[in-house]
């Protein structure tokens, strides 16, 4: 057996080529033209005798300069530049070497001036080959290549003594010339014999090519000694010696770095394990045969036939020496891997290119009650639910361009019992793999919402990279602190005010050193108390410790502090406005934020420099608030108020498993207000509660009256509702009213209301008790400490559209979207993204693992008359299991907020 080096040639060529059929396909034209280029030297012989010489020998040495000028060029783009470079060494040496010995030896031996060149043919092609696989495998490689060399010379002098040995036509000086030359050829054809039986399979028309000229320039040098004179034998010769060349000009071009799979390798392997038995056999009959026809058996090839023996012997015990090694390591590390995937709790799947299974651990009893080998060999699709088979297929059947990218996909497996489990599998595609060429399933239960391992809990910056200075986050924190109650180094609500500061004429992205020069203007403009924060691209806040008058003084040292900047590049003109608003007891963090936002806007509106209160822009748009205000009073009675329902999406199960209840308002005379506008005038008085007790009533009955008894529907609670201790009444009668299970509720309030009083919390753990769903909504956008998620009353984290900003671009987007995924897990809560819009959000999403999807690009928000056609997945359009079954909606708004 034949093992080692030669059972795994991937390495033994340095940046194999294609080959295969195609490739053979593409040398016809080129061996057709090498034939016809000998043919034509050998119609030479038809011309008067004085020309007929003189134009082979000019066609012949044409040739050889031809060659020399298309080796140095096609050489430098070939995957072995090297080893071609050597070879136009060795036919120059060659050409000048039979020029030379023509000067000086008789006729017939002045072939053995191109025998140094031959011999630079071994050079040219251990160039070619991997000098670390040549030694990992040189015993092999030797009793090779002994073994090809005495095939060589024993099939020449065979050759010999069946025609011109017998007929004595060689003097002693000519016979010992030809077999000089003869045997120095045969080296090289032995080298490119090697050369063809350790290359990949994609290699090898290049090796018999190389192969090929040997053999054509063997029987070249074996005419020119031959022959006494001008005749046919010099003609032949010549033809010879062009076809040679001609052979070598094509194998360099054939020799294209081009990239290659490993797994051509196998036929390659098996040829160098036949090949030299082959040519052993060939040898060893051709010398039999010639017994019968010349009735004796010369000490020569006696001797040359005994070697052959002993050096076939010696490479089959070289070679089970190394097969025995490598079985050893190879039961070695089966045994380990056995050990370790017996050991892992999670079973692991193999696949083939046709997504067959080809092994599974033992493991998977446990999950599925299967006997592994009744799964070996059985389709993946047939395995999983026919509605998952689609998907799952195509997504394992698209190559990854990095194999070390571990995609996440999800589908439903039938238990042994019947039952639908729901698995889940982390996918690492290994087909470019030589060691595996495999996709392999690390597979796990998700069905039940049990907390999973994950990795170590992230926790989320509160500092901006680019300034130093505490970030949005860290500003909900703080705000959030001060409003609750007053606390050490902290101003406490009524005592503090809120500065909202905008810098127009930024550049985009973040040009660090003018942002922190305005960061250093900024610090020289506060007072020793203020705070200070970066709370957007060109947003600044400042908590001010005083009265709202004091915080326009502040502001209006800001605005002034906002001058040119010098940049290398020149000045920068800025501009900047600001907006203040007080912090009132009765308000949230959010609601500071959004005051000071609209006062900001305002102050925009009037123009650069100017500094504008909350107060302030209310009266300028006083008129509008107020009346919708006082619309709105009467709006509920009067049926202008309706809910929208917009679809969560499970890309597991394929379809809607709940709908968000949206508040819309249309006015008689404005139109379609917007949520952002009307719910924060609801939030100023107890008209939030009123209104949060009517979508509770509405959405729940909806919901129980639609032919889907396992939707769910989520309703936004307010801050004042859930603070007003009214909360767990209001839903136990509108659970009682509609019939819902209170497990298909789900109420969501923002990350604040957690920190609020104890009773707070006291009733959200009430409202859980009776099987309702806490969800935390546009997580990651409030004051985000990891802290308080554990021992909370929280089962749903809605992960905000901020984090899917640049997700697409952005690594670390990309990480951070993941890491919200793992914290969910590990803390045993589920985990939906809000405001997906794009297809490759959505497939990133999927990769990650991500199972619950909110989004316009799924579904827009629906009316209560489409909710029992339109639900994808529920009577309306099936969730599409790949990004090219998604539809192409453009992005028309933000879902907006409801109560």
């Amino acid at each position: 057996m034949t093992s080692g080096a030669l059972t795994a040639p991937t390495r033994a060529v340095v940046a194999p080529t294609r080959g295969g059929p195609a490739a053979v396909r593409t040398l016809t034209r080129p061996l057709l033209l090498a034939v016809l280029a000998a043919l034509a030297t050998l119609s030479a012989g038809l011309l008067p005798a004085p020309t007929s010489v003189t134009v082979a020998v000019t066609a012949n040495f044409l040739a050889v300069a031809g060659a020399l000028v298309l080796l140095t060029h096609a050489g430098r783009r070939s995957a072995h530049p090297a080893g071609w470079r050597w070879y136009v060494v060795s036919v120059g040496v060659s050409a000048l070497g039979a020029l030379a010995a023509g000067a000086v030896l008789p006729w017939g031996q002045t072939a053995l001036g191109s025998l140094p060149g031959h011999l630079l043919v071994v050079v040219a092609i251990l160039r070619m080959l991997d000098r670390a696989s040549l030694r990992a495998a040189r015993a092999q490689v030797a009793t090779m290549l002994v073994l090809f060399v005495l095939a060589d010379l024993l099939t020449v002098h065979t050759l010999y003594h069946l025609t011109i040995g017998r007929e004595g036509l060689l003097s002693l000086s000519e016979t010992v010339a030809l077999f000089a030359l003869l045997s120095s050829i045969a080296v090289g054809t032995g080298f490119s014999l090697v050369f063809i039986a350790i290359c990949p399979a994609v290699q090898r028309p290049v090796g018999w090519l190389l192969f090929a000229s040997q053999v054509a320039t063997a029987l070249a040098g074996a005419c020119s000694s031959i022959a006494s004179g001008p005749g046919p034998v010099q003609y032949l010769a010549c033809a010879l010696s062009v076809l040679g060349m001609a052979l070598l000009v094509v194998a360099c071009r054939a020799d294209r770095p081009r990239p290659t799979t490993d797994r051509g390798n196998a036929a390659g392997s098996t040829l160098g394990a036949l090949l030299p038995h082959a040519t052993a056999l060939a040898g060893g009959s051709l010398l039999l045969l010639s017994v019968p026809v010349t009735g004796t058996l010369t000490v020569f090839g006696t001797t040359l036939g005994t070697l052959g023996l002993v050096a076939l012997l010696a490479h089959q015990a070289v070679s089970w020496r190394t097969q025995q090694r490598l079985t050893r390591d190879l039961q070695r590390s089966e045994a380990y891997f056995r050990t370790l995937v017996r050991g892992s709790a999670d079973p692991v799947l193999i696949l083939d290119d046709q997504l067959q299974v080809q092994w599974v651990s033992p493991a998977i009893t446990a999950l599925l009650g299967l006997d592994p080998q009744r799964i070996v060999g059985r389709s993946i699709a047939a395995a999983v639910h026919p509605d998952d088979a689609p998907g799952l297929v195509a997504a394992l059947s698209a190559t990854s361009a990095d194999p070390s990218e571990t995609k996440t996909r999800t589908a439903r497996v039938r238990h042994l019992d019947g039952r639908w489990l729901l698995i889940q599998s982390q996918v690492r595609d290994l087909r470019g793999d030589p060691d595996v060429g495999a996709l392999v399933l690390y597979c796990r239960d998700v069905s039940a919402s049990v907390p999973q391992p994950a990795d170590p809990l992230p926790t989320f910056s509160t500092s901006d990279p680019t300034t130093g200075l505490p970030n949005r986050s860290a500003l909900t924190q703080r705000l959030a602190a001060a409003l609750r109650a007053p606390a050490a180094g902290t101003p406490s609500a009524g005592s503090a005010s809120l500065v909202v500061l905008g810098v127009d004429g930024l550049p985009a992205g973040d040009d660090v050193p003018v942002l922190r020069e305005l960061t250093t203007r900024f610090a020289r403009a506060l007072r020793g108390d203020d705070w200070l924060a970066r709370s957007g691209a060109s947003e600044f806040a400042v908590l001010v410790s005083g009265t709202v008058a004091d915080a326009e003084v502040i502001a209006g040292r800001l605005v002034a502090a906002v001058e040119p900047v010098s940049t290398g590049s020149g000045t920068l003109r800025l501009t900047a406005a600001a907006g203040v608003t007080s912090l009132d007891a009765g308000a949230d963090a959010g609601e500071a934020l959004r005051w000071g936002d609209l006062a900001l806007r305002s102050a925009r509106a009037a123009g650069p420099g100017r500094v504008r209160r909350h107060s302030d822009a209310l009266r300028i748009t006083q008129h509008r608030e107020e009346t919708l205000r006082t619309d709105l009073l009467r709006a509920l009675a009067e049926g202008q108020l309706r809910l929208a329902y917009q679809p969560v999406v499970d890309l597991a199960l394929h379809r809607t498993v709940s709908v968000e209840a949206l508040l819309r308002w249309r006015h008689p005379t404005y139109g379609e207000v917007s949520p952002a506008e009307f719910v924060p005038l609801a939030e100023e008085s107890a008209l939030i509660t009123e209104l949060g007790r009517w979508v509770l009533a509405e959405a729940t009955a909806t919901v129980a009256a639609l032919p889907h008894p396992d939707l769910g529907v989520a309703v936004n609670v307010s801050a004042r509702h859930v603070r007003s201790g009214e909360l767990v009444a209001d839903v136990l009668h509108a659970l009682g009213s509609s019939g819902l299970a209170a497990s298909r509720l789900v109420l969501e309030i923002t990350e604040s209301v957690l920190l609020d009083d104890e009773h707070v919390t006291d009733d959200l753990a009430a409202l859980r008790r009776l099987g309702v769903r806490i969800a935390v909504d546009d997580f990651g956008t409030g004051w985000s400490s990891l802290a308080y998620l554990v021992g909370l009353p929280i089962d749903v984290l809605k992960m905000d559209r901020q984090f899917l900003a640049d997700v697409e671009t952005d690594p670390q987007r990309r990480a951070l979207c993941s890491s919200v995924l793992h914290l969910g897990t590990s803390l045993g809560l589920v985990v939906v993204v809000e405001g997906v819009e794009t297809a490759t959000e959505l497939q990133l999403l999927r990769d990650m693992g991500h199972r619950f999807i909110q989004g316009y690009l799924l579904a827009r928000p629906l009316d209560r008359s489409a909710l029992t056609t339109q639900l994808p997945g529920l009577g309306g359009a099936p969730v599409p299991t790949s990004a090219a079954g998604l539809p192409s909606l453009l992005r028309a708004g933000d879902d907006g907020p409801a109560t």
